[in-house]
């Protein structure tokens, strides 16, 4: 399970990071800063290596980016999220309602699953993960649609510039939109599977038991 988590967690830094490499890349190279051809004549190895290690560092320290996206996210804030979630949750499954496990963040109650059963806390580690990598991205995909729009003034394409800036600022939208879907789920998931856990509210802290009044 270990080698698992540290996959998705690489995915949530590493993906974003590469996004931002890329476009300094390319703008690195279209300014006379690098010659790509003599970067890529490199061993693959080594490259390969070096570009992952520097995307996930550069993913890491562009994470404080990812987190103000969430906060000021269009289509959804980290605040709102949770609520809609907890509302979503409820309208299926109105027995809930009584239950404790309700009262509690949503992140303290993923830590008490991965306590009794870290198979089932996977599948909300791998949703955190593609919510915060789809979130992470899309600051680097508005970058990279800026770069295009640029290009269209400055370059020997335009019309393909033009064209790529389109595509690239529909998928950062793409990315907001599903960020939020993913931390509404991840939300979901983790009261389904406190739903079906009757012990949970007694070990609740400060909480005596399920049947206390």
């Amino acid at each position: 399970m270990a080698l698992i988590l540290g996959f998705f967690d690489l995915l949530a830094y590493a993906i974003p990071g590469a996004l931002y490499l890329a476009t300094f890349a390319y703008v690195a190279g279209r300014a006379g800063w690098i010659d790509v051809p003599t970067v890529l004549q490199a061993p693959s190895l080594l490259l390969l290596i070096t570009l992952t290690v520097g995307a996930f560092l550069v993913g890491q320290a562009a994470t404080p980016l990812g987190g103000l996206v969430d906060r000021l996210n269009p289509f959804g804030s980290a605040v709102s999220v949770p609520e809609q979630a907890k509302e979503e949750f409820l309208r299926r499954n109105a027995g809930a309602a009584p239950r404790r496990f309700l009262e509690t963040d949503p992140y303290t109650l993923l830590a008490a699953i991965e306590v009794r059963d870290k198979e089932a806390a996977t599948d909300v580690v791998r949703l955190r993960s593609t919510a915060a990598m789809l979130s992470r991205a899309a600051p680097a995909l508005v970058l990279a649609a800026v770069v295009a729009v640029v290009e269209a003034f400055t370059g020997p394409l335009p019309l393909f510039a033009v064209l790529t800036g389109v595509v690239l600022a529909v998928v950062a939208i793409g990315c907001l939109v599903q960020s939020v879907a993913f931390r509404r789920w991840v939300v979901i998931r983790t009261y389904e599977l406190c739903f079906w856990d009757d012990d949970l509210d007694g070990r609740i802290p400060g909480r005596s038991g399920p049947d206390e009044p």
